[in-house]
């Protein structure tokens, strides 16, 4: 093995575009920081955001000690988009000593802390993740523009763990944010997105993880509304059931096709005159309903995007 001799100068140079180089470096970071806090231009902000959470920063000869980690760029390019649009409900909190960035919203920031966990597969992007639950709110990919919400996290989150101790305009509260962020993703943006049980509009379909259904199940629900304020109905069209939560709120489970009742795919429905009320929101609002579903939860879990969230 040789090794190669270089003059004097010749290393010096070499030293010299190397410590450039890195220089370039920092500098395109602060570029693209600036860019990222001013900037109004939707697509600008978008870029802003895309290259700094693929941009390595450090090389051999120029370290930058103090910077964002990959996945703080998703929260702060959440942050900026909700600012846009004059919402100022999720709060940033910095990490001096992990220099990491989580966000809270005010009304459960005693209870909840979030941060973007990276996704570690080729297919990038990063999840919206509660740090004491590790619950997997929804996935945000910024290159190919799309989010998908995770049903069973938000279940688990917010029904399982937070309802019981949390009244329910809280907790809406906390998710406003989340859903007007998706609808300023798809307007502004064009992204791909799936609200899952978040989405209140009429024509949103909750269908069910297993797909098909025992009836038994729906017959649990007539013994537990029986003596309440609640009227349930068999549909007269489809095989399922109506629920009156309200004069102007209904529940809806049923087959999709009703030539078969156990081998179907089965799902759930909200219908209200403002489309206002989503699957969430039932779930939220009313215990007997959380109580029913959370029961039998293993038969009416709402299924996810499955190439996103497995199982």
């Amino acid at each position: 093995m040789t090794n190669e001799k270089y003059t004097a100068t010749e290393q010096l140079h070499s030293f010299s575009a190397s410590v450039k180089h890195g220089l370039k470096l920092g500098e395109q970071y602060v570029q693209l920081i600036d860019q990222l806090v001013d900037t109004e231009d939707l697509e600008k902000l978008l870029t802003a955001a895309q290259r700094l959470a693929n941009l390595e920063l450090d090389d051999q000869f120029v370290k930058f000690p103090h910077q964002y980690r990959s996945q703080d760029y998703y929260m702060l390019f959440v942050s900026r988009v909700l600012e846009l649009h004059s919402d100022q409900s999720l709060q940033l909190n910095l990490s001096r000593s992990s220099w990491s960035l989580t966000g809270q919203f005010e009304s459960i920031a005693s209870l909840t802390n979030f941060e973007f966990v990276l996704e570690q597969s080729d297919n990038g992007g990063a999840f919206f993740t509660e740090t004491g639950s590790n619950e997997r709110l929804f996935y945000l990919n910024l290159e190919r523009r799309m989010i998908r919400f995770n049903n069973r996290a938000l279940v688990n989150l917010f029904v399982v763990q937070l309802a019981e101790s949390v009244d329910s305009t809280a907790l809406e509260q906390a998710v406003n944010p989340l859903i007007a962020l998706t609808h300023f993703l798809k307007q502004d943006f064009g992204f791909s997105v799936d609200f899952g049980i978040l989405d209140a509009a009429n024509t949103a379909q909750y269908y069910l993880q297993k797909g098909k259904l025992s009836v038994d199940i729906i017959d649990k629900l007539f013994v537990q509304t029986e003596g309440t304020d609640y009227m349930l109905l068999n549909m007269q069209e489809r095989v399922g059931a109506t629920l009156v939560v309200e004069s102007d709120v209904k529940l809806n489970l049923f087959a999709q096709n009703s030539d078969s009742q156990q081998n179907n795919n089965w799902l759930f429905s909200v219908l209200d005159s403002r489309e206002a009320v989503s699957f969430f929101d039932v779930l939220v609002r009313y215990p007997l309903i959380r109580k029913w579903y959370l029961e039998n939860r293993q038969e009416l879990e709402v299924k996810s995007d499955p190439l996103i969230f497995a199982g």
